[in-house]
C-alpha cells in the first residue's frame, strides 16, 4: 500500500507542471470547492484529480469552461470517447442478459430432464413393487396350507403319543404283562415320535413367522404402492406427460 501511494505520488508529481492544476483551489460546475487539487491521471473524458480531501474523477462537462480548456479538452476526443464506453457497456449488458437467458433455459431443461428420470425412477419402482404383491400373494396362502398342515400333523402325532402312554400300568410297566423288549421298543417309539413331533412343531412356528412376516410386508407395500401412484400422477401432471404417451424415454436422449 505504501509503494502504492509512493507511485501515485511520483505520476502526480509528473503532471503537476504540464497540467497548470497544482495545489490550487478550483470550483467545479456544482459549485464543490476542490481543496489543493492536482492531476492524477488524465482522461478523454475528464481527469483523476487528487485533493485534500481525496482522490476522484471528474468529467469535463462538471468543469467550469476556463479550467476544461487549462485541461486541453477536445469535445470530439471526448464525444468519441463516450460513444466507445456506451457500446461497450452495450455489449456487455447483451453479453451479460445472452449468459442470463442462456443459463435459465439450461436450468430449466435440466429440471424437466430431472422430473423426467424421477419418473421413469419411479414407474419401475412400482413395477418391482407391484411384482412382489403379486409373489407375497401366491406365497400366503401357500405359508397358510403349509402352517395348517403342520399343525394338523402335530396334533395328530400328540394324540397318538398321548393314547400310547396310557399303555403304562402305575407301576411303570408297558400294557402290565409286556415283556421288557416291547416295552423297550414302545419307549423308543414314543421318544420318536417326540421328537417328530417337535420337529414339526418348530416347522410350524416358522411358517407362522414368515406368514406374519408376509402378511405385513403385502400391507405395506400395498400403502406404499398407493402413495407412489399418486406421486407419478402429480410428476406427470408437473411434467405435462399424458398417460400412454407415446415416444417419452426418447425425450431423456
Amino acid at each position: 500500500m505504501k509503494l502504492f501511494r509512493l507511485i501515485l505520488v511520483m505520476v502526480a508529481t509528473c503532471l503537476l507542471c504540464s497540467a497548470g492544476f497544482a495545489g490550487e483551489d478550483y470550483t467545479m460546475a456544482s459549485g464543490r470547492v476542490l481543496k489543493n487539487a492536482y492531476v492524477v491521471e488524465r482522461k478523454p473524458n475528464g481527469v483523476v484529480v487528487g485533493h485534500s480531501c481525496g482522490v476522484m474523477f471528474v468529467k469535463y462537462k462538471k468543469m467550469p469552461e476556463d479550467l476544461r480548456e487549462k485541461l486541453g479538452y477536445d469535445p470530439a476526443k471526448c464525444a468519441r470517447y463516450e460513444e466507445k464506453k456506451r457500446k461497450k457497456k452495450k455489449a456487455r449488458r447483451e453479453h451479460n442478459a445472452a449468459e442470463r437467458a442462456k443459463k435459465t433455459k439450461l436450468e430449466k431443461e435440466l429440471n424437466i430432464r430431472r422430473g423426467q428420470y424421477k419418473i421413469v425412477e419411479l414407474e419401475d419402482k412400482i413395477k418391482e413393487t407391484k411384482l412382489r404383491i403379486k409373489r407375497l400373494k401366491k406365497e400366503i396362502p401357500k405359508l397358510e396350507t403349509d402352517s395348517k398342515g403342520f399343525l394338523n400333523q402335530v396334533v395328530k402325532l400328540s394324540s397318538v403319543t398321548s393314547s400310547s402312554n396310557n399303555g403304562f400300568s402305575r407301576n411303570g410297566f408297558w400294557g402290565g404283562g409286556s415283556s421288557s423288549s416291547d416295552r423297550s421298543s414302545n419307549r423308543r417309539e414314543v421318544k420318536d415320535r417326540y421328537k417328530a413331533v417337535s420337529a414339526i412343531g418348530d416347522e410350524y412356528s416358522k411358517s407362522k413367522f414368515r406368514l406374519s412376516n408376509y402378511k405385513d410386508e403385502l400391507e405395506k407395500k400395498t400403502l406404499d404402492l398407493e402413495k407412489m401412484k399418486r406421486h407419478l400422477a402429480k410428476l406427470k401432471k408437473d411434467q405435462g406427460v399424458k398417460e400412454g404417451k407415446k415416444g417419452f424415454l426418447s425425450k431423456l436422449f
